[in-house]
């Protein structure tokens, strides 16, 4: 630890765990000093501070700086120090892009310049079903794809009231037996609820109707 010429050694502290340190242990700098070990360095700059240099030695972690670093700055040099210039968050923003292509992007419905991350325009409203920028086309197909889903929701919430009825089992059966298959990957992205739905139409119409052919066939005995 080296202090600045004049400097009482019993004021000073550790700048990592802030206990006192002793006195025998504190030795201040002097212009001797510096030219003989040229080890008193700048945590700014990481320069040596020369003899007869303005120095500015912070109230949080007592390390000497460069006055010109210090004013440069606006504080401390050293991280996580109390007297450490305050960053704002507007310039940690500004500092990093938000994605590959930049901060912004253009609305492929209606052209306004909008947040690179955003997924609705917030001029025209529209939604977009990723980050990534879109072009009209990619609208138009993010529309059809819509559009789809809706139908297979429509259908696999019939099909299970269909097959909640008993009487229409066979049918419902035949048809869930192609369809709910066919759409799998359709209904992982209805979610959750319309592929047990799906699933619990097509196990319960095939039930029914192994019921149904068990109580004719016997029945007629």
């Amino acid at each position: 630890m080296r202090l600045p010429s004049g400097a009482a050694a019993g004021a000073f502290r550790c700048p990592r765990c802030k206990s006192p340190l002793p006195k025998e242990e504190a030795t201040p700098v002097t212009s001797a000093a510096l030219e003989a070990t040229g080890a008193a360095v700048c945590p700014i700059c990481q320069s040596g501070i020369q003899p007869g240099e303005s120095t500015v030695k912070c109230p949080g972690c007592d390390l000497v700086h460069h006055e010109e670093c210090w004013k440069e700055i606006g504080g401390c040099g050293t991280f996580g120090c109390s007297q450490a210039p305050a960053v704002e968050k507007s310039e940690q923003a500004a500092a990093a892009a938000l994605t590959a292509w930049g901060d912004t992007k253009k609305c492929p419905a209606c052209g306004e310049t909008i947040k690179a991350i955003a997924l609705k325009c917030r001029y025209c409203g529209s939604t977009f079903d990723t980050v990534d920028p879109l072009t009209v086309m990619d609208l138009r197909l993010q529309a059809r794809r819509e559009d789809e889903l809706k139908g297979v929701r429509q259908s696999v919430v019939a099909l299970f009231v269909a097959s909640l009825l008993g009487c229409p089992a066979p049918l419902v059966a035949l048809i869930a037996v192609v369809y709910v298959p066919t759409h799998g990957a359709q209904l992982v992205k209805c979610g959750p609820v319309y592929k047990i739905m799906g699933w619990t139409a097509l196990s319960l119409s095939c039930l029914y109707s192994v019921l149904m052919v068990l109580f004719f066939a016997f029945g007629q005995h």
